[in-house]
């Protein structure tokens, strides 16, 4: 299934015996999710324009994984937790942690960059909940549930807070946008965390997602906008399956093979 709104007026039509033929658009990018249980979301920042994959799935809330580094980068800066993107957390030893990339002192930037769960676990359990909460809210971010405390499956990681695709593009666009309910500080400071790659014709901000959340299958993300002279996308890619692998290693090609069918990146 694929949809385009523009100008809040939805057109959509199932892919195969659809009575409508799809637009190039859809029809290049559907081939990129052949098979997989997967809905993608890209909004046109200038005209509104909406390009959905199986819309009831991007409708449809999941835990967010790893993609809360975004916010919880903002609600770190804005309650003080992180004094800026260069605070370092230093390592515990104890956590015997195995991955080399996550076992050394990082800044809070080097673990949105690592996507290092220790140093966001330990950064917001410096955070009151109820402070949390009222950041979260501000955001409009999901369905804002955070649990009674930060565990060692933190409440973005559990299934305790959920959010769809769509919300993931809206939350976005609030935040490039400066709309998200946070200081201008605080949201300069988490769009510059959130830089993947730039040249002369566009810059990417995202982050990867991926947990087992409720015991169930899998959730993997990758979310983000690029941003161009003329306009920025943004974007949101949620694919769900039985176990990481193989499609872990597959978001980031197929959301680029995406973005780059619509002429969004090169």
């Amino acid at each position: 299934m694929w949809q385009i709104l523009r100008h809040g007026i939805a057109v959509a039509a199932v892919l195969t015996g659809a009575a409508l033929p799809a637009p190039a658009a859809a029809q290049d990018f559907a081939r990129h999710l052949a098979g997989i249980d997967a809905a993608f979301v890209l909004r046109n920042g200038a005209t509104g324009e909406t390009v959905r994959h199986a819309p009831k799935h991007a409708a449809k809330r999941f835990a967010p994984c790893s993609t809360f580094k975004i916010p919880n980068t903002a609600i770190l800066l804005e309650t003080g937790a992180a004094a800026d993107l260069d605070a370092v957390v230093p390592y515990d030893p104890a956590l015997k942690i195995a991955n080399p990339a996550w076992a050394r002192n990082l800044s809070l930037r080097e673990a949105y960059r690592e996507s290092a769960l220790w140093v966001y676990r330990a950064l917001s359990r410096k955070v009151e909940m109820a402070a949390i909460r009222r950041v979260l809210a501000a955001m409009d971010y999901g369905d804002g549930r955070t649990g009674k405390s930060i565990r060692d499956r933190p409440f973005w990681v559990d299934g305790t807070l959920k959010i769809s695709a769509d919300e993931q593009v809206a939350f976005l666009q609030r935040l490039h946008q400066g709309k998200a309910g946070l200081s201008e500080r605080t949201a300069r400071l988490t769009r510059e965390a959130m830089v993947a790659e730039e040249n002369p014709r566009w810059r990417l901000s995202a982050k990867t997602g991926s947990c087992r959340a409720d015991g169930g299958g899998v959730n993997l993300w990758y979310v983000g906008y690029v941003e161009r002279a003329d306009t920025t996308h943004y974007f949101a890619l949620h694919m769900s399956a039985a176990d990481y692998q193989p499609l872990m290693d597959r978001r980031v090609p197929i959301a680029r093979a995406i973005l780059a069918d619509l002429d969004v990146i090169d």
